[in-house]
């Protein structure tokens, strides 16, 4: 009997042992995001800050910089790079975010490109154009903004 007891106590740690380690939120929702197919995050409801260097494009502050990644020059009259962010979040939803936050900021859209997990986005305002690369992967989506001026612009 007494072997019984201590079995079934090592039993009830082991178990409780499994939920300390889980997550404590899996499987809940956060800050209105849910899980996507892939494993990423679902971007809903975001809030969005702009990319200081380009002042108009905005971004999920969910997203994180890469500065090893990202390029920006900037002369008199003209601001144009390269930005890449990456963060836990589906292609498809950061690829919607886009396309209705850019247009807030006065940016035309112009087309966009799907393929599997890649997505391009294409936008035009005054004198500069805007191409957003999405990229998902099973760790992580990478965001590529390139930003520079068209044909006679500056």
């Amino acid at each position: 009997m007494r072997r019984w007891s201590w079995m079934a106590l090592a039993a009830a740690l082991a178990l409780g042992g499994c939920s300390f380690l889980a997550k404590p939120d899996a499987g809940k929702e956060k800050r209105g995001m849910v899980q996507g197919k892939q494993g990423g995050k679902v971007l809903e409801r975001t809030a969005s800050r702009m990319l200081t260097e380009f002042g108009d494009v905005p971004v999920p502050v969910e997203l994180k910089r890469d500065d090893e990644l990202s390029f920006v020059y900037e002369a008199p009259g003209v601001t144009m790079g390269v930005v890449t962010l990456s963060g836990y979040y589906t292609g498809a939803s950061i690829a919607r975010f886009f396309r209705t936050e850019m247009p807030r900021q006065q940016w035309q859209f112009l087309n966009a490109f799907s393929e599997g997990n890649r997505y391009m986005l294409n936008f035009l305002k005054a004198n500069r154009s805007c191409v957003i690369n999405i990229r998902e992967d099973a760790l992580s989506t990478r965001v590529t903004i390139k930003v520079g001026p068209t044909r006679g612009g500056g």
